[in-house]
């Protein structure tokens, strides 16, 4: 069913993401972390199957936790280092760490899930 998501299929993707991208990061560089990525996604579309909207959509969600999540760590960090004025940098600075990870990695990941929600052929 198209709007959906399947929350444990891109918490598993979240975390395969996180996870193959920095294996294969470190071994191939920038190619690596999109690689690593992609699988992810491939995994997610085949865990929720049902259409390419559908895998795309789940792969998407599972993209956007990493900018999310980074982007806490991040509001975090300024706070603690650098008081109000750390919050304040670090909360522009996760702005745009949020749509840029939301469009780059957060569109691999649902090109993968489009994939492999085709390959599954679950409906």
């Amino acid at each position: 069913m198209i709007g959906l998501v399947n929350w444990t299929a891109a918490f598993v993707g979240f975390i395969l993401a996180v996870i193959l991208s920095n294996v294969f990061g470190y071994f191939m560089g920038f190619v690596g972390i999109s690689i690593g990525l992609f699988i992810a996604g491939i995994v997610v579309g085949l865990m929720v199957g049902g259409g390419v909207l559908t895998g795309f959509g789940n792969g998407l969600v599972a993209g956007a936790f990493g900018a999310i999540v980074i982007s806490i760590i991040l509001l975090i960090g300024g706070t603690i280092t650098a008081g109000l004025v750390g919050f304040g940098v670090a909360a522009a600075a996760s702005i745009v760490w949020i749509l840029t990870i939301f469009v780059t990695s957060g569109f691999v990941v649902g090109v993968g899930g489009a994939i492999g929600s085709l390959i599954s052929g679950k409906n």
